[in-house]
């Protein structure tokens, strides 16, 4: 949302108390009195919420439906909003008195923070502060451009796959094809492609995380989609990259 030419920050709770829902109003507005505040009390009508608008912050209560024996439907709206590219890194904030469902959380959903029920209104507009200052991970595709003898390159970065990159040159993957290119060092070539979609898993590898298909850890290999193969996962790189493809 716009006002005036500025960009309103906007926050969706999701939860079915309606005293709770007033209370997390309550302390989104406090910490600053011009954030849009939405409000859904189930995951369809969050959903839609989300479709429509412009969400930088989402509270969800992990029980929606807690006459339904086991719910964890805002469990269920966070994976199924987390599918949404443009809601892949924007924080959110669980409440919930289900302890069993904080690892799953962070781990799997990228969650910022997790409030326990009764929650204490001080460390929440802590935590919404926070949240909300948080910068979001560069994912967007654009245009990187390649030279060689002479001629320029354009290729979207949504369609690089990976880079090996040795002393003797590098080796681009495409969708539709590699290009062979001199030597940079990787920490020149990822600052060149300023996206959080690709992690350096080797020494001398660069693979975009959308085309990873699998990852065994034991045997520290990545296999790729469409059959472009497997890359190693480097001793020394191994503990950083299984961190950033988690988002940690």
């Amino acid at each position: 949302m716009r006002k005036e030419g500025i960009t309103m920050r906007t926050v969706l709770i999701i939860e079915d108390n309606a005293a709770s829902m007033e209370m997390l109003a309550k302390i989104v507005n406090e910490v600053d009195p011009e954030i849009v505040v939405h409000r859904a009390v189930n995951q369809n009508e969050a959903y839609a919420h989300a479709m429509r608008l412009s969400i930088d912050l989402f509270l969800i209560d992990i029980i929606l439906e807690p006459k339904n024996p086991g719910d964890v439907s805002g469990m269920r709206f966070a994976n199924r909003i987390r599918l949404v590219e443009k809601y892949r890194f924007v924080p959110m904030i669980f409440i919930t008195a289900l302890e069993d469902a904080q690892l799953y959380a962070y781990s799997n959903l990228h969650c910022y923070y997790y409030l326990e029920k009764p929650f204490d209104a001080k460390k929440a507009r802590q935590v919404i502060t926070e949240a909300l200052e948080m910068p979001l991970k560069k994912n967007s595709s654009h245009d990187v451009f390649f030279r060689k003898d002479g001629i320029i390159f354009k290729k979207d970065i949504s369609e690089e796959v990976y880079i090996e990159n040795v002393r003797s040159g590098q080796t681009v993957c495409f969708v539709d094809g590699k290009l062979k290119l001199q030597y940079k060092p990787s920490k020149v070539i990822l600052e060149e492609l300023d996206s959080d979609k690709f992690l350096q898993c080797s020494r001398y590898a660069i693979v975009n995380r959308d085309f990873i298909e699998a990852i065994d850890i034991v045997n520290r290999y990545i296999e790729l989609k469409d059959n472009f193969g497997q890359l190693e996962i480097g001793i020394s790189f191994k503990k950083k990259f299984i961190e950033a493809l988690k988002g940690n």
